[in-house]
């Protein structure tokens, strides 16, 4: 199978404007975050990412899998960290968020980070 940036680039902004189109209507409708939004951002920044990322990925070499793996890694304290944050502002009543909504940005936020952190270091490294 060949490689096609453009079309992870499409679907990336196809994903954004729908991302950012339910977020602010969400917002003009009745003032509230919709959590579904975040989601589809998340998946925007995944398909942007892919695009860069995809031929290095169909490589099977030990740089790919030291860049898999310190990704996860430093995923994987980002998303404590998140969680910490989120349990502290739940704890002082700052966050007004129904709890689907919550776990739905935490979710995004994860995915985010991981495939932020892959482009990082695979250009890093």
């Amino acid at each position: 199978m060949d490689y096609y940036p453009k079309t992870f680039i499409m679907l990336g902004s196809l994903l954004g404007a729908m991302g950012l189109s339910v977020l602010i209507i969400g917002l003009l409708a009745d003032g509230t975050v919709q959590g579904h939004s975040f989601s589809m951002l998340s998946l925007s920044v995944l398909a942007f990412c892919m695009s860069y990322l995809y031929p290095q990925f169909k490589q099977k070499d030990e740089r790919m899998k030291a860049i898999r793996q310190k990704a996860v890694a430093y995923a994987f304290t980002a998303v404590i960290g998140y969680l910490l944050i989120f349990s502290l502002l739940a704890e002082l009543n700052v966050l007004t968020m129904d709890v689907t909504d919550i776990l739905l940005l935490i979710t995004a936020l994860s995915m985010t980070t991981l495939f932020l952190l892959l482009v990082f270091l695979a250009r890093k490294y």
